[in-house]
């Protein structure tokens, strides 16, 4: 195979069905699948071992937690200070994603926050203020289309 796990048929359609409810019984999923308890049992434990699984979570309501106001932004850092940057950047509980990117900016950062008023605080009081970011462009978002995890 093509990736460094070696993910066959049933690893994947394991994975395509935790990916969709992380709480699905063995006993659903063998159902689903045609494939036995025993089975799915001994290959989950294989891919959290191999690390193809690195964690069970939920995805809580953005209603529910108060959190309504999402925001990606794009920074541009000092070269030497970078890394640097980036770890502040993920240190911030608001902040729920943080990438390295190519192109004009350096990264990109996901960013939740209860309202517009609290956003524009955790930004300039925040952010901006972290040593290396030199510059930064935010962009609300006003409606989620889609939000997932990486396909199977």
């Amino acid at each position: 195979m093509a990736n460094s796990f070696d993910l066959d048929d049933v690893d994947r359609a394991i994975l395509r069905h935790l990916r969709q409810s992380s709480r699905m019984s063995l006993q659903e999923m063998s159902r689903r699948t045609g494939v036995s308890d025993a089975t799915l049992q001994f290959r989950l434990k294989r891919l959290k071992a191999k690390r193809a699984i690195e964690r069970f979570t939920i995805i809580a309501s953005p209603k529910a937690t108060g959190y309504a106001v999402t925001a990606i932004i794009l920074v541009q850092t000092d070269a030497e200070k970078h890394d640097q940057a980036m770890k502040a950047l993920a240190a911030i509980p608001e902040v729920t994603e943080v990438y390295g990117v190519l192109g004009e900016y350096d990264l990109f950062v996901k960013v939740w926050s209860r309202s517009l008023e609290e956003l524009n605080a955790l930004i300039n009081d925040s952010i901006r203020s972290i040593e290396g970011i030199e510059d930064l462009i935010e962009i609300v978002v006003v409606k989620r289309a889609k939000e997932e995890t990486a396909p199977v």
